[in-house]
């Protein structure tokens, strides 16, 4: 088949039509002409497989580093990723969330677009470490992640070289996590243990080795100084998915005098419930899901969600809509599922501002925070 690729959508697919109609071709990129092999036809799409780039987009380059799977775009140049995710975020909050002129800020790069990634998570077969491939089953030697740090790169070479890796149990999972106060840790067939500290924020963190922590620090700190100032005057907060407590104690340091929140993960829990004591704030953090929200809390002036890629449960979304607190800080790693949830919500809330920060450049994803703000009469 010869194509000519006119967009690229969400997850990093080339998009083209053909008589049979829409055709998706991963690896693809925009304004392309190319030559592509069928693979699986449905009713109203095709899977096809790039086998030429005939007429190549400006923006492709060779790439820099190694490829592993998940860099979809390995072969863009970065301004050209970033302006991309863009425009996949500006189409879903069009189309999923009915917002026809969605209030973007310009995107923010990624000060670092290699070895960025403070966590590695490989799979062991028996005799490759590494990614698993497209079939979803296969196992791909990785030797070197051009994603991770430098760090963590040096642990995995040594840990080729033992004989730790050869009693490992095949289809065993092997953890890396790094802070620049813990080095690199490592858990064989389940995460690394204990207690890591992170700097993030002017503040030093507990956070959990099995628990779940941002992988891009550096584009973190862009965030979180963009949050900082959104949530300045905020008395009283609900953190819901507060993980170690991150967005709420700096919530804290604007000047909130009480946090609550709700974590799944009993680590985690444990930790926010220390990171609380270090900085001295009236903080309660429970360990359980957030559609548990107690009702007879005192009502908070600032909602803080940062869910899942699945985004807010039907539960959540009511909560908040019975509740409405005056604002609402909305951290979303799942672009299609904020738009989905900002669909509902913009029946009492104004949207103040969404911005993209791409914390996983190469690979498909990317972060967003979106402020929200009561209507006057919702």
């Amino acid at each position: 088949m010869r194509l000519l690729i006119t967009d690229v959508g969400y997850g990093g697919v080339g998009v083209a039509r053909s008589e049979d109609g829409v055709v998706f071709v991963p690896g693809a990129f925009i304004g392309e002409t190319i030559e592509a092999e069928p693979v699986s036809k449905r009713k109203r799409f095709t899977q096809a497989r790039l086998v030429q780039v005939l007429d190549p987009s400006p923006d492709r380059i060779e790439p820099e580093t190694p490829i592993v799977p998940g860099m979809t775009y390995a072969a863009l140049r970065y301004d050209a990723e970033v302006a991309l995710k863009h425009h996949q975020l500006r189409t879903l909050l069009t189309r999923i969330g009915k917002l026809p002129e969605p209030p973007l800020l310009p995107p923010v790069p990624s000060p670092q677009r290699d070895h960025y990634r403070n966590k590695l998570t490989l799979h062991w077969d028996g005799h490759a470490l590494g990614y698993i491939g497209e079939d979803n089953r296969t196992v791909l030697d990785t030797p070197h992640c051009p994603l991770s740090n430098p760090e963590i790169n040096a642990a995995l070479t040594k840990l080729r070289q033992e004989a730790a890796l050869r009693r490992l149990r095949p289809g065993s999972r092997v953890i890396f996590r790094y802070t620049a106060h813990d080095g690199a840790r490592l858990g064989l067939g389940k995460p690394p243990a204990g207690e890591l500290t992170e700097h993030l924020a002017g503040l030093n963190l507990s956070v959990a080795a099995d628990a779940f922590f941002q992988v891009n620090l550096v584009c973190a700190e862009l965030l979180l100084a963009d949050f900082r100032e959104a949530v300045r005057g905020a008395k009283s907060v609900f953190d819901l998915y507060c993980g170690c407590g991150l967005f709420g104690l700096v919530a804290a340091q604007t000047g909130a005098a009480r946090v609550f929140g709700l974590e799944t993960t009993p680590s985690a829990i444990r930790s926010a419930k220390r990171n609380a004591a270090a900085i001295g704030i009236d903080a309660d953090y429970r360990c359980a899901p957030a559609e548990t929200l107690p009702d007879d809390l005192p009502p908070a002036d600032l909602w803080i969600v940062d869910p899942p890629r699945a985004g807010l449960s039907d539960i959540v979304r009511a909560r908040i809509l019975r509740d409405l607190p005056p604002r609402l800080a909305y951290v979303s790693c799942g672009p299609d599922t904020l738009a989905r949830d900002l669909s509902a919500l913009t029946a009492a809330y104004s949207i103040r501002s969404i911005r993209l920060f791409d914390f996983f450049p190469r690979t498909p994803h990317f972060e967003t925070l979106t402020l929200l703000e009561r209507k006057e009469h919702p």
